[in-house]
């Protein structure tokens, strides 16, 4: 019965991974004119988070020993709350609530997996939660960009962004009914960082394969709008395309519960960033292929990456310790990646470079899978 419990619990969590950070890239235009601030401040929407998903990442395995791990469920769930509430009042409000919302959401992101491994019991129950626990996420998060610029013009931007707390409201709540949670043991010190990664090779390419995927999806969500209208698709063209995006990565989760062979997962995964990208030269259709097919394999790659840390072990301290380093480097990876496509931009005075340089990474975060395949043997 308290595994049920924790298993909801899990779901209801995975609300509020996503939402607040993808779902206001539809508003940064609005919100630049608002508040009257330049576009450097709505850009570190989303790089303010992944910095703080990467600084987070590294203390709540001690925090979750320390603190316990339904404390910390609490305590982050308020934070959301009152960070999405207050955000909106000012640039510094702004700024301050987003990386309050970036320090939530990277707690979160390692205490799901720790969550998920003393929950589950076999590889195939782990890849079906976590592909539960990944269509809730992308789905809440995909149909919060759909929504965004509609309700935007209905109710106003600083209501939209307040209604992120909604999901941060019933994760509360979860979080007060649920059971007593089990806090991993403290008889085992984590390692640091650098120790880790030097004796296990696991943990080395766990990090570079999440890494490597976390710094395309979030490329992609933050220019790939820009990207089609330079294409020639309007701006509401380029709004749906993102959505798209985002919403084909809720079937794109089920997957990993049909397929069970790995090598044919990454075959897969192969294909879909190349057709992908591909398909950006095709106008009209073309772009939706384009977004549908990138979407699903960002999605499916997400949770592959997630998978494959929570069942890295059948010790729930070592995967709380590769998890944390996997996101909070990785996670660090990722975020120089808007900045730096978008100085190439700049200098290429062409999206041409950015695009050859996704398609660079993309074999390159194959290559890592394969390689962290072997290792798993």
């Amino acid at each position: 019965m308290r595994k049920n419990a924790q298993t909801i619990l899990i779901l209801l969590t995975a609300m509020n991974l996503r939402l607040a950070v993808t779902a206001v890239t539809p508003l940064f235009g609005t919100i630049q004119h608002a508040l009257h601030v330049s576009g450097t401040l709505p850009a570190l929407l989303v790089t303010i988070p992944l910095l703080c998903f990467a600084a987070g990442a590294m203390v709540t395995p001690r925090l979750s020993r320390q603190v316990g791990i339904k404390p910390l469920l609490l305590i982050t769930n308020g934070l959301l709350i009152g960070a999405n509430l207050c955000r909106p009042s000012s640039p510094g409000a702004l700024v301050l609530g987003t990386l309050l919302i970036g320090g939530a959401i990277a707690v979160l992101n390692v205490l799901i997996p720790i969550m998920i491994a003393q929950t589950t019991t076999t590889p195939t129950a782990v890849s079906r939660l976590t592909s539960a626990y990944s269509v809730i996420m992308n789905g809440l998060a995909a149909g919060g960009t759909a929504a965004a610029i509609p309700l935007a013009h209905w109710l106003g931007w600083a209501t939209v962004l307040r209604l992120f707390a909604l999901p941060a409201v019933v994760g509360l709540l979860a979080a007060l009914v649920t059971p007593a949670i089990a806090t991993p043991p403290t008889t085992t010190s984590q390692p640091p960082v650098f120790t880790l990664l030097r004796h296990d090779r696991q943990a080395r390419g766990l990090t570079l394969f999440m890494g490597l995927q976390s710094l395309i999806f979030y490329s992609l969500v933050t220019w790939l709008p820009t990207i089609f209208q330079a294409l020639g698709a309007t701006a509401d063209q380029a709004g749906q395309l993102l959505a798209a995006f985002q919403f084909i990565g809720i079937p794109a989760a089920l997957v990993l519960n049909r397929v069970t062979n790995d090598r044919w997962l990454l075959t897969i995964l192969a294909g879909g960033y190349l057709l992908g990208m591909l398909s950006l030269g095709w106008s009209g259709l073309g772009w939706w292929l384009a977004a549908l097919l990138l979407g699903f394999t960002c999605s499916l790659i997400f949770s592959t990456a997630l998978t494959w840390i929570a069942t890295s072990s059948p010790v729930t301290n070592q995967v709380a310790a590769r998890s944390a380093v996997a996101q909070s480097l990785g996670y660090l990876l990722a975020a120089g990646g808007p900045v730096v496509f978008g100085r190439l931009h700049e200098w290429g005075h062409s999206w041409s470079p950015v695009l050859l340089s996704f398609l660079v990474l993309m074999g390159l975060t194959i290559a890592v899978g394969a390689r962290v395949l072997r290792q798993r043997r």
